[in-house]
């Protein structure tokens, strides 16, 4: 499925791997001039040999910035060159995320609380407040902001209690950023993601090597839900979605058949959040 997404200037924030970087795939072979952003230089780099190999005709642009989204100087950095470039934002994705090992309250820490809002929720807030300039008042369809958000926040069993506090918390924004500037020509929207095939699980461990967060008690807060399948394969295995099946979902809510959809959130769970 290809969407035309031609000459629409679209900053992705999380691109480098998983579902921001099925997204951006998506953006490219739509003819969209994408401007990147990612901390990641050695998935980003697998993801840019991926996209010549796969799409090397694609009919869009790209500009890669790197840097961490909790700097403000980097945030600043990547808005400038957007600005710089093509004076306006037609799509704003914020896909980036990143996950507490599902640990509870009496074993989450102040660094860990922190780093998780700052990146889930903070630093979503400041990247949207500040490229609102460049959002605001398009002539023609309105433009789109869409945050990846989750199932967690939906429901208080899904993560740990920063990651499900920052998933509740973005839904929030979404919501009020949809009401305050409809009449600007802006629409924003939520993309709930179940249990989706990417790396985020191994991203925190690997920045969390030493924490013993994910042991019983966490598994079970996780399992309460009981799993988060569309049954079994033919090889016995649960089947999860994948990066794909989000992404079409963004692409979707920022294409202009969707002009009426404001303030949404869109579960993609395989019916997880249905029982």
């Amino acid at each position: 499925m290809e969407f035309d997404c031609k000459d629409k200037v679209t900053l992705i924030l999380g691109c480098a791997s998983g579902m921001g970087a099925a997204t951006l795939k998506m953006l490219l072979a739509g003819g969209a001039r994408v401007v990147g952003f990612d901390n990641n230089q050695e998935n980003m780099e697998e993801t840019l040999e991926e996209i010549a190999d796969e799409m090397p005709d694609h009919p869009g642009t790209l500009d890669v910035v790197y840097g961490d989204l909790t700097s403000a100087e980097d945030r600043a950095r990547v808005l400038d060159l957007v600005r710089e470039k093509y004076g306006r934002i037609d799509n704003l994705l914020y896909v980036a995320g990143v996950l507490d090992l599902m640990c509870p309250a009496h074993k989450c820490d102040d660094e860990l609380w922190n780093y998780v809002m700052d990146v889930n929720v903070n630093d979503c807030f400041y990247t949207i407040r500040d490229a609102l300039p460049m959002l605001l008042d398009h002539e023609g369809p309105a433009a789109n902001v869409v945050i990846v958000g989750s199932v967690g926040g939906l429901y208080g069993s899904t993560a740990g209690a920063a990651y499900v506090t920052s998933k509740h918390a973005v839904l929030g924004l979404a919501r009020s950023l949809a009401w305050s500037y409809h009449w600007r020509n802006l629409r924003v929207n939520v993309v709930n993601p179940g249990a989706i095939m990417t790396g985020i699980l191994g991203n925190a461990m690997e920045r969390w090597p030493d924490r013993d967060v994910m042991d019983e008690e966490g598994n079970d807060l996780y399992n309460v839900r009981g799993g988060v399948s569309l049954g079994l394969d033919a090889e016995g295995n649960n089947m999860m979605g994948d990066a794909e099946d989000i992404a079409r979902t963004i692409m979707f809510l920022i294409d202009d058949e969707s002009k009426y959809i404001n303030g949404a959130q869109v579960t993609v769970d395989g019916g997880w959040t249905s029982f």
